[in-house]
């Protein structure tokens, strides 16, 4: 028995003194992985601190990778995938977005997750991204520098609760890929949220009403004759005479999503997981 107490002992110090490493390790992850080595150290530190302090503000990991060939894979599948097995992402659905740099066929590519999904619309993808592959003509380090000063609008906007959004053109080298669905900002909203808030506006409701009738002691009549003293008034004729009616018009409103635009196309990767996210030629 005392043998058995031991051996559970040492095998919780253990599972203790491992949850420090797990957070370690996550926490020594690069943002900015430049495998196609198209920066020096000095861009590179200074890219890699803004990354930082944006997932930090945001709680939405930034990742910038650049790669000089894709092993056989797309760029989405190959951005999804790293983001994935690379344990990036921030909360339960680990939030965060990555741009992949491929220098064989010159392909970008935005892969977003969790709450980026629903802060980088397609149309958001499509913007930031061709924005920023027009700066390469200065350098891949003020390209990628305008990428970081860039997500600010688009996090604040989504954190305000009207991310940008419109209607992405596919026209030219922008493409996105396997697509499964479309999704919306109102679709964030899981049942459990929605059950949530319906519950607490029960609760809410009936404490009002307690509080109400509990503070009035008297009861509302339903006719006049309530409120007078009983024979102290008789009426010889009475009638209902309709003097006018008066008719008002509202026209309805179609239900469209609040986004007003064309939302965030979604996919499912290799392990399973959903992601969005959009690219092209540079």
């Amino acid at each position: 028995m005392m043998k058995r107490k031991l051996i559970c002992f040492l095998f919780a110090v253990l599972i203790l003194l491992s949850l420090p490493l797990c957070v370690l390790a996550e926490e020594n992850l690069y943002r900015i992985v430049d495998h196609a080595d198209l920066l020096d150290s000095a861009e590179e530190s200074a890219l890699e601190t803004k990354a930082q302090l944006l997932r930090d503000e945001y709680n939405m990991d930034v990742v910038i990778l650049t790669v000089n060939a894709l092993d056989g894979k797309t760029p989405q599948d190959y951005a999804d995938d790293y983001y994935d097995e690379n344990g990036y992402g921030l909360d339960d659905e680990r939030s965060g977005v990555l741009l992949l740099l491929s220098m064989e066929e010159r392909d970008w590519y935005l892969s977003t997750r969790g709450a980026a999904e629903y802060a980088l619309t397609d149309y958001g993808i499509q913007c930031i991204g061709e924005e920023t592959i027009s700066y390469f003509g200065i350098g891949y380090d003020a390209g990628f520098n305008y990428f970081l000063d860039a997500l600010p609008e688009y996090f604040d906007a989504y954190e305000n609760g009207t991310p940008i959004d419109g209607y992405a053109d596919y026209s030219g080298n922008y493409y996105h890929g396997d697509q499964e669905e479309i999704v919306y900002y109102e679709e964030e909203f899981t049942p459990s949220v929605l059950l949530s808030a319906i519950i607490g506006i029960i609760v809410a409701g009936i404490s009002i009403l307690i509080m109400r009738f509990g503070m009035n002691t008297k009861r509302p009549q339903h006719s006049a004759a309530g409120y007078m003293n009983k024979n102290s008034f008789q009426m010889r004729q009475q009638q209902d005479l309709f003097l006018y009616s008066n008719v008002s018009k509202v026209r309805r409103q179609e239900n469209k999503p609040s986004s007003g635009g064309g939302g965030s196309s979604v996919h499912r990767s290799s392990s399973g997981n959903r992601h969005g996210g959009g690219g092209g030629k540079f």
